[in-house]
């Protein structure tokens, strides 16, 4: 290897040692923007009670204490195209619409029997914009549910390295 070779390779390692505790002690809770899908507090709120009836609470979390509502925006603010996400928030605007045309009030005052029938009215509307947005709502939930420390640790028995070595375990035939 040349002298050369050697001076800038030790001069770029220097560099990156120096750099990088700089670079990222820049990350932090602050700088993460929260909501990228830019949902207001009332169709933040309805996207939280949607996921509730979906997966209500019961002798386990349901979905407002397991906050599945943060999953569907991360994964439709991050993954879905910007179509979709315009289209995501059309239809959760709509959902209030429907709710106050049906039962004159807002789907968060509805009783638990109004918001499923609305929810099953979704799933059978011949609007396909509605229908994907229940059917992608209900995707992510379940996902975000299944997917839940709660759910892998207490309900799947998930471990995350099995097998174990019992040395001390007797021998019998």
């Amino acid at each position: 290897m040349k002298r050369r070779e050697v001076f800038s390779n030790l001069g770029l390692g220097a560099f990156g040692v120096i750099a990088l505790p700089a670079w990222a002690n820049g990350w932090s809770g602050a700088n993460i923007k929260k909501d990228n899908l830019g949902l207001s507090l009332d169709q933040n709120s309805l996207l939280e009670d949607l996921a509730e009836t979906i997966i209500p609470e019961t002798n386990t979390p349901g979905a407002k204490t397991l906050e599945i509502a943060k999953f569907i925006k991360t994964i439709m603010a991050d993954i879905y195209s910007p179509e979709d996400r315009e289209r995501f928030k059309v239809a959760i605007s709509k959902v209030e619409d429907i709710s106050k045309l049906l039962y004159g009030k807002t789907y968060n005052e509805c009783s638990k029997p109004q918001k499923i029938h609305l929810l099953q009215g979704l799933d059978l509307s011949s609007d396909k914009d509605q229908k994907w947005f229940f059917n992608t709502t209900k995707r992510l939930s379940v996902q975000a549910y299944t997917s839940s420390e709660y759910f892998l640790t207490n309900i799947a028995k998930f471990e995350f390295a099995p097998g174990r070595y019992l040395g001390c375990v007797p021998v019998t035939q």
